[in-house]
């Protein structure tokens, strides 16, 4: 379980970095002359943020998994849990709970 985990963050943290390097050279290469080249770079960053905030959350949800499957219910429902509260405080966070 600690070996898929290491790699999810691994391997997912160096994508994401990837994805955020793409875009900075795109937009240092780029220059300011071409608007569709600069929104194009700033998306591959954004893609980049994105997914380096998704990571952890990708790990609770990969957590919670692993419990259930292994059948250790008291800690599915602990990481269960909060992944509930990290849903909520996104919902909140966009405004999407009034």
């Amino acid at each position: 379980m600690e070996g898929i985990l290491a790699g999810l963050l691994r391997y997912g943290a160096l994508a994401a970095s990837g994805w955020i390097a793409v875009g900075m050279v795109m937009g240092m290469l780029g220059g300011a002359s071409s608007d569709l080249h600069a929104g194009l770079a700033g998306r591959c960053m954004a893609i980049g943020i994105v997914l380096l905030i998704a990571l952890p959350v990708l790990r609770v949800a990969l957590t919670t998994a692993v419990f259930l499957f292994e059948g250790d219910y008291f800690f599915a429902a602990i990481s269960g849990a909060v992944l509930g509260i990290i849903a909520l405080g996104f919902l909140l966070g966009t405004g999407g709970v009034h």
